[in-house]
């Protein structure tokens, strides 16, 4: 008959513990070392793991003062694009101080008549300059309540100012010209409304008898012609440019300067994040084999 009795078969010795010390000649079992943390101790193992934590956390420092000691490295690659944009704009304001100013010619002293400024609402400014007629009025401004706040800008509603540009003119600065005109009039009217809403005579003592040629004097700087009131856009148009190309240099520059004394500040950590990263190693190195 199969034996199917397993209650009765022979049960094998349990194993010994792990943690059992072996037994002396005298049967008694030693207690384990007191010096050592078991390896299954929850509070070395939370420290082994921030311990590792921080190693990973003090890499980051010492390859990053370790790279800055490298000849080639991340600050200097950026230093060396920082320096080609400020050559690059220092080349640019030496072609725009290079610029040769164009040949100036005067325009005829076809005098500006008929100037009138009527106070109505809306104001309204209007001149004759030789057969053409120009006559200006203000668009008012109003506030979120309904009330005019601020006097409007002028618009041109009679009068074309190309048709002031002399038959002499070279045909490559026609348009220039046409275009400045057309500003120097509108600037010629806001004046005539200014100086009558502040109370003063319409035109300056120095200019009673006001003619095309003041709405477009040659400027000797860059060729072009200075507006009534003598500002010239054209080199007003320069000087911001070059501000714009200067302050950029100067951020540019600030920009590298921050960058090199980044890269300072990490070369000098490393002697610190070297002996940190050694004392760290050591702990973790102490409990591992603990």
């Amino acid at each position: 008959m199969p034996s199917w009795r397993f209650w009765e078969r022979k049960q094998e010795p349990p194993a010994p513990s792990p943690e059992a010390a072996p037994l002396p000649a005298s049967g008694l079992r030693l207690p384990p070392p007191r010096d050592r943390a078991p390896a299954g101790d929850p509070a070395t193992r939370d420290k082994l793991a921030a311990l590792c934590r921080r190693r990973e956390g003090m890499r980051y420092d010492l390859e990053r003062a370790e790279a800055a000691h490298r000849p080639d490295n991340p600050w200097r690659q950026r230093i060396a694009l920082l320096d080609e944009s400020v050559g690059s704009i220092e080349d640019d304001l030496v072609r725009q101080e290079a610029i040769r100013p164009l040949p100036g010619f005067p325009l005829p002293p076809v005098p500006i008549e008929e100037v009138t400024v009527e106070p109505a609402d809306p104001l309204a400014v209007s001149f004759r300059i030789g057969p053409e007629r120009f006559r200006f009025s203000e668009e008012s401004d109003w506030d979120q309540r309904g009330g005019p706040v601020v006097r409007g800008d002028l618009r041109l509603r009679e009068g074309d100012a190309a048709a002031l540009v002399p038959t002499t003119t070279p045909p490559d600065r026609r348009d220039a010209l046409a275009s400045h005109l057309a500003e120097s009039v509108i600037v010629f009217a806001t004046d005539l409304r200014d100086r009558a809403v502040d109370g003063e005579p319409p035109l300056p003592p120095e200019r009673r008898q006001p003619t095309l040629a003041d709405l477009a004097e040659p400027c000797e700087v860059c060729g072009g012609w200075r507006e009534w009131g003598g500002t010239c856009e054209t080199c007003a148009a320069r000087a911001y440019q070059a501000q714009l190309l200067n302050a950029e240099a100067v951020r540019l520059a600030t920009e590298r300067d921050a960058e090199e004394d980044d890269r300072h500040k990490w070369a000098e950590r490393l002697p610190v994040a070297r002996r940190r990263m050694a004392d760290v190693e050591a702990e973790i190195a102490k409990l591992e084999s603990g």
